[in-house]
């Protein structure tokens, strides 16, 4: 005898998963806009973003994971929509959010360490004070890694409910 057909999520639990994707995607394209437009001038040397390795890393934990929620924000649209998953979409969101989601988090972690390693050697090497362009430097850094742990936040929520949805379908 074959299995029910498995029985579609309510329709709160798809709206809640709608929006979590919603504020991912947007904590991820602010993330990405506030590290992107990162420098100061220090004398006649200008430093960017991407003179530093981690905001590198940062930054493509964030592009990377801004694309995949905009892919899977999509597919989100169209289940809401028509109202039919398969056996794929749960495998898409069950792997794919536990993927993104740790990228996302060593993304944030790299972002928070080396803001804090970089802004105590300044300290160390020159008096800084609130109003210095410096530290506004390393304040955006803490903002972008902080959005970052946001969306990371949001794609934990999403992958429990991935697993849970995973473990419905199987039995």
């Amino acid at each position: 005898m074959a299995p029910p057909p498995p029985s579609p999520p309510p329709v709160s639990l798809k709206v809640v998963n709608l929006l979590l994707r919603v504020l991912t995607a947007i904590f991820l394209l602010i993330s990405v806009i506030v590290l992107t437009t990162n420098s100061v001038t220090i004398g006649s040397i200008k430093f960017h973003f991407n003179d530093v390795y981690a905001y590198r890393y940062m930054l493509a934990a964030a592009v990377i994971g801004l694309i995949y929620a905009a892919v899977q924000l999509f597919f989100t649209i169209c289940q809401f929509a028509t109202g039919t998953t398969n056996s794929f979409n749960y495998q898409l969101d069950f792997y794919g959010d536990k993927v993104i989601s740790y990228l996302v988090a060593t993304g944030s972690a790299a972002g928070f360490g080396v803001t804090k390693d970089l802004k105590d050697a300044f300290i160390a090497l020159v008096a800084l004070d609130s109003t210095d362009p410096v530290d506004e430097f390393f304040s955006k850094g803490y903002a972008s890694a902080s959005l970052l742990l946001f969306a990371f936040l949001c794609l934990a929520v999403l992958s429990v409910f991935s697993s849970l949805a995973i473990a419905k379908r199987s039995f």
